[in-house]
C-alpha cells in the first residue's frame, strides 16, 4: 500500500472498500450507530491514552499553523461570547492579587524612570505628553483603546530603548498587547 503519496494512498483505500463488501457494512453500521461509535472511541482513548496524546501532538506538530489560527479563533469567539465572565475573572484576579499588581506597575514605573534621559530638553518631555494626549483622544473619538508603545521595550530581552520621543507610537491597544515586550 503506498503510504508517502495521499492522492495514491485515497485511491488505493476507495479501491480496497469497493473490493470489501465488510468495509461496506463496517461503514454503515458506524453511520447508524453514531453513539456506540463515540463510546468506543472513548474506551480507547480510556485504555491507550500515551498513544491518542502521542498522535495529537505529531497532528499538532505537522498541522501548527492550522492549529495555531483555530485555537485563535476559538480564543477570539469565547472572549466575543463571554465579556462578562472576562470582566468578573479580571476583577477578582485583581482583588486577590493586589500585592503583585502593585509590585508589577512599581516596576513599569521605575524602569520608565531609570530608562528617561536626563539629557531630554522641555521640548522632548511634552512631545511625550503629546503622545499620551493622542491615545487619549483617539481612544475617546473611535471607541476603542489605543496605547502609547515604545518601539524598542524599555525592558527589552535584547535590546532595551529609552523613553525619548523618537522611540514612541501611537497605535491600537489590541496591537501593542500582542506585540508584547518585543521589538519590532
Amino acid at each position: 500500500m503506498p503510504l508517502k503519496d495521499p492522492e495514491a494512498r485515497k485511491a488505493y483505500l476507495r479501491q480496497y472498500a469497493q473490493k470489501n463488501p465488510a468495509y461496506a457494512r463496517v461503514k454503515a453500521w458506524r453511520n447508524a450507530n453514531p453513539e456506540k461509535r463515540l463510546a468506543q472511541q472513548l474506551l480507547y482513548v480510556e485504555k491507550h491514552p500515551d498513544t491518542v496524546k502521542a498522535k495529537a501532538k505529531r497532528y499538532r506538530n505537522k498541522h501548527l499553523d492550522a492549529v495555531r489560527e483555530k485555537d485563535r479563533l476559538s480564543a477570539a469567539a469565547f472572549r466575543l461570547a463571554n465579556k462578562q465572565l472576562i470582566a468578573e475573572r479580571k476583577a477578582q484576579y485583581a482583588k486577590q492579587n493586589q500585592a503583585q499588581i502593585n509590585a508589577a506597575v512599581a516596576r513599569r514605573k521605575a524602569a520608565k524612570i531609570q530608562r528617561t534621559p536626563s539629557w531630554l530638553t522641555d521640548d522632548d518631555l511634552w512631545m511625550i505628553e503629546q503622545a499620551y494626549d493622542i491615545a487619549s483622544i483617539r481612544t475617546k473619538m473611535l471607541g476603542f483603546f489605543w496605547h502609547v508603545d515604545h518601539i524598542v521595550p524599555l525592558q527589552g530581552k535584547k535590546v532595551s530603548g529609552l523613553h525619548v520621543p523618537m522611540n514612541l507610537q501611537v497605535i491600537p491597544g489590541a496591537e501593542n498587547c500582542s506585540k508584547g515586550n518585543r521589538y519590532g
